[in-house]
């Protein structure tokens, strides 16, 4: 009976060295998880004014730098008439102009009368109280317009400004008080791709002041963000590589590097499990990766 038990305990044990053998144990699993990938920075180029598409000019897809035209247009009617109201009007500093040279008359005036009153003083025939009266009416006087001229300068500045932002939109220089060219342009707010276009937007569309119309964005390099389940977020730090495969490309594999962990859960609710952002960093030269397409992260065990 123990010759029995001793073969086949002796069996097993060279059942299980074949079975090491043949199947070895796995090393420790490498952390996946699932995101899309997006664009590190979008703009979306918004009409400055309502106006009527002429001709768009850019399509998805299409690189362009910052300031290139995306599509031209003409103002609506209400906005060209402010447009033209507003550049006529520089500063807008007549009416300041007008009492600038009301104060600077009563100033002279002021002046001249302060002057005859300290030589009246001087030779004791006039009054120290209604001099000192009239050196504090000149002194009052000339702060007013040092207020003035610092306001007029002010305004002009800011106009300046304001005709440079307008500027961007007209592919001719603009001049105060001159007639506003015939069209316009929507420029792109940076380098990129163009990610999007409205559908809205095609020849003859009225788009309204602060519509957006085209989304610009760049894609190299791109970022994918995935959650991360709080328990394996320790094995993760920002600087790590990974890898990422995209189904869209036959499972393509692309390399990636963290960029950033976020410090808060997604979801704060006591009783549901949490899970961090994990942001990665992708290269992409080629332009190969695009918004949107689903993208399996696998970080390296540690």
């Amino acid at each position: 009976m123990a010759a029995q038990i001793l073969c086949r305990l002796t069996s097993i044990v060279l059942l299980a060295c074949l079975l090491a053998t043949a199947y070895p144990v796995a090393a420790a699993e490498v952390s996946r998880a699932t995101g899309k990938v997006v664009a590190t920075v979008t703009r979306m180029a918004v009409m400055p004014f309502s106006g009527i598409v002429d001709e768009v000019l850019v399509h998805p897809g299409d690189r362009v730098k910052k300031g290139d035209p995306l599509l031209r247009y003409h103002l609506e009617v209400a906005d060209e008439r402010q447009l033209a109201q507003e550049l006529s009007m520089g500063g807008n500093n007549d009416g300041i102009k007008s009492n600038l040279l009301q104060l600077q008359s009563s100033l002279a005036e002021t002046i001249a009368q302060r002057n005859k009153a300290r030589q009246l003083a001087a030779s004791g025939l006039g009054s120290q109280q209604a001099l000192n009266r009239l050196e504090q009416d000149v002194t009052s006087i000339q702060q007013r317009i040092e207020l003035l001229r610092v306001t007029m300068r002010k305004n002009d500045a800011n106009f300046q400004r304001r005709l440079a932002e307008i500027q961007e939109s007209f592919e001719e220089p603009l001049k105060p008080g001159m007639a506003l060219p015939s069209q316009l342009v929507l420029t792109s707010p940076l380098g990129g791709h163009v990610l999007a276009v409205e559908g809205v937007v095609s020849e003859g569309s009225l788009l309204p002041r602060g519509a957006q119309v085209v989304m610009v964005g760049r894609l190299d390099p791109v970022v994918i963000q995935v959650p991360v389940y709080e328990g394996e977020l320790s094995n993760i730090a920002v600087g790590d590589q990974a890898e990422v495969s995209i189904a869209s490309l036959r499972d393509k594999v692309f390399a990636a590097t963290v960029s950033e962990i976020s410090w808060t859960a997604s979801d704060m609710n006591v009783s549901n499990p949490s899970y961090y952002t994990v942001e990665l960093s992708v290269p992409n030269p080629d332009f190969e990766l695009k918004p949107g397409y689903k993208a399996v992260v696998r970080f390296a065990a540690k």
